[in-house]
């Protein structure tokens, strides 16, 4: 079973994460960006996704040192501005797998996370 790792500061968009996913992935959940390396640092996580959004960095930020330091997950950034030409760019500089727009589409953030499963 895949392990997710879901960052947001919104509290609320982790307990949707969490409910909508818990059957099909090992769902971990974290309110910033502290709590999620030391669940990065404990777990073996398969895809992480972040918010963009966020006070104390920013996803992409955040997805970039997750890169660095666990250069197999797969990661995903969340945000209400996908086509934002900053999230654009640094889904290219950084090797990113994906981008889902706020509020996601269940299905598609599936086949999303899923992409790791198969690659």
């Amino acid at each position: 079973m895949l392990k997710v790792l879901y960052v947001d500061d919104q509290k609320e968009n982790l307990t949707v994460f969490r409910i909508t996913f818990k059957k099909e992935y090992k769902v971990f959940v974290a309110n910033n960006v502290e709590e999620a390396f030391e669940i990065l640092n404990n777990n073996d996580i398969n895809v992480v996704l972040a918010d963009h959004r966020m006070p104390d960095m920013t996803g992409i930020e955040f997805l970039a040192q997750v890169g660095d330091k666990f250069p197999l997950i797969y990661r995903i950034v969340i945000s209400e501005y996908v086509n934002d030409e900053i999230i654009r760019n640094a889904m290219k500089a950084y090797d990113f797998t994906g981008c889902m727009g706020k509020p996601w589409d269940n299905e598609e953030l599936k086949a999303l996370i899923d992409k790791a499963q198969a690659g």
